[in-house]
């Protein structure tokens, strides 16, 4: 890791898209994330987590990006071709079980053995028509001993892993890639993509939240993006198709408005509860050129975006119920995304699941800029970005650890040849400083030595 180089998140949402340029700083030897820039633009080019409209989106991804590096006083960035890590949401995006299992080459277990069950786990589940974007491990077996979290060193010669992989469509990744070509943006092939509800999580979840049971509920424009997770480890995953542009539409077919009006109208109100409205409140919303603004009745605003957020809130909760973690996850709830700004939102919530609700905050942000530091801590919209930006140096997984955070290999080859997990190109042909992607925990501190300590 140096604090020289940067990393570019980018959030291609449904009504908007958001930037935000970082660079790594570490602190007792804890990383932290210098924000530089951050940059939205409203985007009209993805219709539920699907683009569209590659040149509507390449334009609003070439605005946002402007905005970041004109905040970070870096517009000479603009001039050249930039590498970012981009979200995948959509219905599209699906998570599935799968079990694996290799032969070991020895008696016990090295990190060579679970990359080679990595790579089989790759190879067999991906097809045609959907990439696996995410790989991750939950618990291993080494012959007769199961519920192994990290099975290096341990004895036996068959190795057995359960994992949670998560694909998207190649169609839907294409486009995403065209887009952001189209910006003058390079995205990695095999590491540049993170799922939306996984890159909000880095952002605002700790390994507390994880262990106890928590869900993550990111409520953008189009998607609701949901990711639960219990005992440290991702366990269920799903996007739905409703966001909050749908309590926009709600509003302006209840209230008789454009797609403007009803948007400004709720984004002034931001209101949840019907006694903070009185009877004889009016709200004033300018309509069309040339015609007098409407004058509509707030409370009645109010109701309409209270029962689309509970409705919401139930799919949620319903959500919870299938994956079977109802009364399990600890931590509770955690909102973010553009539509948590709704105030009152954690109290619908609350109502509806009877679970604990809190705002997600971004964690372990450098404060150097102050105005930066306070636009992230108080907007959520710009959370799946800002985990973008993380994605380049945290795991989504503690035991699977970043080749850019550990100092001690950065000269050193390792000593045998294997696929790192969910990678296509052999460990031989890369010297590792040269390259930002995972390497398994266990090996870190045997294989790369030439020596096994187990």
């Amino acid at each position: 890791m140096s604090e020289n180089e940067f990393y570019l998140g980018i959030d291609i949402g449904s009504t908007k898209v958001a930037a935000v340029l970082a660079k790594p700083k570490k602190q007792n030897n804890l990383i932290m994330l210098e924000i530089l820039g951050i940059g939205s633009a409203r985007n009209e080019g993805v219709h539920r987590g699907n683009i569209n409209n590659p040149i509507k989106t390449k334009e609003a991804i070439r605005q946002a990006l402007e905005m970041a590096a004109k905040k970070a006083e870096r517009t000479d960035l603009l001039s050249i071709s930039l590498s970012a890590t981009v979200n995948v949401s959509g219905t599209h995006l699906e998570t599935t079980s799968e079990t694996g299992s290799v032969t070991c080459k020895s008696a016990s277990v090295k990190g060579e053995d679970v990359g080679f069950l990595f790579e089989n786990m790759q190879q067999t589940f991906d097809s045609d028509t959907n990439q696996i974007i995410h790989l991750l491990p939950l618990r291993f077996a080494v012959g007769e001993q199961h519920e192994i979290e990290d099975p290096v060193g341990h004895i036996g010669l068959k190795l057995s892993g359960d994992f949670k992989i998560v694909t998207a469509k190649k169609s839907a990744l294409h486009q995403i890639r065209d887009s952001l070509q189209k910006a003058n943006i390079q995205i990695d092939e095999e590491d540049g993509f993170a799922a939306s509800p996984l890159a909000s999580g880095l952002a605002v979840l700790s390994e507390d939240h994880k262990k106890l049971g928590v869900v993550l509920v990111d409520i953008g424009g189009g998607t609701t993006d949901i990711a639960i997770y219990h005992e440290g480890l991702l366990r269920h995953t799903i996007v739905l198709p409703f966001g909050g542009s749908h309590i926009t539409n709600d509003i302006r077919e209840g209230c008789h408005l454009t797609v403007e009006s009803a948007e400004e109208a709720k984004t002034t109100l931001s209101e949840t509860d019907p006694n903070a409205c009185s009877l004889n409140q009016l709200l004033v919303v300018p309509t069309a050129e040339g015609i007098p603004p409407i004058e509509i009745v707030a409370r009645n605003i109010v109701l309409i975006a209270r029962a689309r957020l509970r409705e919401i809130a139930a799919l949620v909760l319903a959500e919870i119920k299938k994956a079977g973690f109802e009364h399990k996850l600890r931590a509770g709830i955690v909102l973010t995304g553009g539509t948590a700004k709704i105030n009152g939102i954690e109290n619908i919530f609350r109502e509806v699941t009877g679970m604990y609700v809190q705002i997600g905050k971004p964690k372990n942000l450098e404060r150097t800029n102050g105005a930066l530091y306070d636009a992230l801590i108080n907007d959520p919209s710009y959370t799946t970005a800002l985990g973008l930006a993380w994605s380049s140096v945290k795991p989504l997984d503690k035991r699977v650890v970043k080749s850019r955070t550990v100092q001690e290999i950065e000269s050193k080859k390792p000593s045998s040849s294997w696929n790192f997990p969910g990678f296509g190109k052999s460990v031989k042909d890369f010297n590792i400083k040269e390259i930002g992607t995972f390497i398994w925990k266990g090996l870190t501190q045997d294989d790369i030595k030439g020596q096994d300590s187990y």
